[in-house]
């Protein structure tokens, strides 16, 4: 049975940090400056993202669980990023325009 979970876990893991692609993609597509993106909230998953992988590193030494929270750390970091970047060039082009 612990096999069965540790192997779920690993392809859920890659599962779930592949499932940044649609939301980065969404973000780098918007036409309003990434406007219906709440930063609070991704701001908040980048935060928690962040412990859970200090947690995954320093406190449970476990590789798979540092890997999996590395790669919800660069999802997070990604499309928060990127909707913030859209933001600044969409107000930049608002205020020449």
């Amino acid at each position: 049975m612990l096999s069965l979970v540790s192997a779920l876990y690993a392809l859920f893991g890659v599962v779930f940090v592949l499932a940044y692609v649609p939301q980065l993609r969404a973000v780098w597509r918007s036409r309003n400056g990434a406007a219906d993106v709440s930063l609070g909230t991704w701001g908040v998953w980048c935060a928690s993202s962040t412990v859970s992988l200090l947690y995954a590193h320093l406190v449970s030494h476990d590789l798979s669980y540092t890997l999996v929270c590395l790669g919800n750390v660069a999802g997070c970091y990604a499309v928060t990023g990127a909707a913030l970047l859209r933001r600044q060039r969409y107000a930049g082009v608002a205020l020449a325009g």
